[in-house]
């Protein structure tokens, strides 16, 4: 029965029926007695409960009403608050207390209107001085002004209701548009991070094979050709360096899916340039520096991001101006850049392409910012180069 307020709505609520009391209670106690100062008191706390409690409020407006018709009195100021209460009704009641408030408007403004044609006015009695159509047409006008203001109330709350409730469910959906876009954004994550651990499953079986491959043959080799060992025990220690940092990115995933792919495709820039541009996109291609030191999972990372990259400068790109793409290799790493103009119409929203391609820096242990400046996209991701152990003693 009772709706769930803030307190600083009851204050208000409590404080406006308050203040319409003292209004009007000089008026009521002067003119009309203690019956008019105890029906001004009964709508006074109709009015303070009408939002808190709209079924209720509208009870004892009826039971104030029923006793100022049958003490006599004709209308007082006080039954203004019955407009509150059945707009209360409308915006804040349940659907039956609605339907009940509707169904006020209309009993009301009958008993209303019959009572103020038939014993409302003190100074006229029905004694015969006037006719019955006198009293009909009273009826009719006194009933439709009833009508049109107690309706009036009642459809102003419904109209509040109705845009409340409108502006709760564009709220919610929000709410949902905002959660929608959290799980496609987790779901891309997860789907980039299951692309990677495939990738690395390639990679570190390939390592290990090699470093056992390698050990098995130094260990026969041992004795009949020393030189042999050294060589086997390099080439085991440069793989298990690049193997170790692999793994490190692999821990860092969390793999859901076994249903993997072997990646057989080359991971050679150049070619994957060469492909491009036989698609129709124009590249001017830079490459300075040796990318040996990123390692084979470097490598792929770096690869993936120009794939990506340059995928998207054929999509959303503007197709009369050339790309730009620079592989600056150092000791420490290797920095991708890719600059193509976009098209006019062309936005980026951030999809899962760029998700994807962040997301494998970041496991990579390196970096990839984005920019868009002048209608010119920019991508530059920075790959650091594999951990360097120490040389065997001469």
């Amino acid at each position: 029965m009772f709706r769930t307020l803030a307190r600083y709505q009851v204050a208000i609520d409590v404080g406006f029926a308050a203040v319409f009391t003292a209004v009007l209670f000089p008026s009521a106690a002067a003119d009309n007695g203690a019956l008019a100062v105890v029906v001004l008191l009964g709508y006074g706390v109709a009015l303070a409960l009408r939002r808190l409690s709209p079924p209720l409020a509208l009870a004892i407006s009826w039971v104030f009403a029923i006793g100022q018709m049958a003490g006599g009195l004709g209308t007082q100021g006080a039954d203004t608050a019955i407009l509150f209460v059945l707009f209360a009704t409308a915006a804040y009641g349940s659907d039956r207390v609605r339907k009940i408030g509707l169904v006020s408007t209309v009993v009301g403004g009958i008993v209303a209107a019959t009572f103020l044609t038939l014993v409302g006015d003190p100074n006229v009695s029905p004694d015969g001085s006037r006719s019955v159509g006198d009293y009909a047409q009273q009826l009719i006008i006194l009933l439709v002004a009833s009508w049109a203001v107690l309706g009036l109330s009642w459809a102003l709350g419904r109209i509040a209701l109705a845009n409340r409730m409108s502006i709760e469910e564009k709220h919610q959906r929000a709410l949902a548009e905002i959660e929608q876009e959290r799980a496609l954004q987790d779901i891309a994550v997860e789907h980039e991070r299951n692309r990677i651990a495939r990738d690395m499953h390639d990679i570190v079986a390939h390592s290990l094979a090699v470093v056992i491959a390698q050990a098995d043959g130094a260990r026969y080799a041992r004795k009949a050709d020393p030189e042999a060992v050294d060589e086997a025990l390099g080439t085991i220690a440069g793989t298990a360096r690049d193997a170790l940092r692999d793994v490190r990115g692999v821990l860092a995933q969390l793999r859901h899916n076994t249903d993997d792919v072997p990646a057989t495709e080359s991971q050679d820039l150049s070619t994957l340039v060469d492909r491009m541009r036989a698609a129709g996109l124009r590249i001017d291609f830079d490459s300075t520096g040796d990318s040996a030191n990123l390692g084979a999972g470097g490598h792929l990372t770096l690869y993936r991001i120009a794939q990506e990259a340059l995928t998207n400068a054929l999509r959303h790109g503007d197709s009369s101006r050339p790309v730009s793409v620079t592989v600056a290799s150092v000791p420490t790493g290797t920095t991708l850049t890719v600059r193509n103009s976009v098209r006019a119409v062309s936005e980026s929203t951030g999809g899962h392409g760029l998700i994807g391609m962040r997301e494998r820096a970041i496991l990579s242990g390196g970096t990839l910012k984005t920019s868009h400046d002048h209608g010119v996209w920019t991508l530059v991701a920075h790959i650091p180069g594999a951990l360097t152990g120490m040389e065997p003693a001469e």
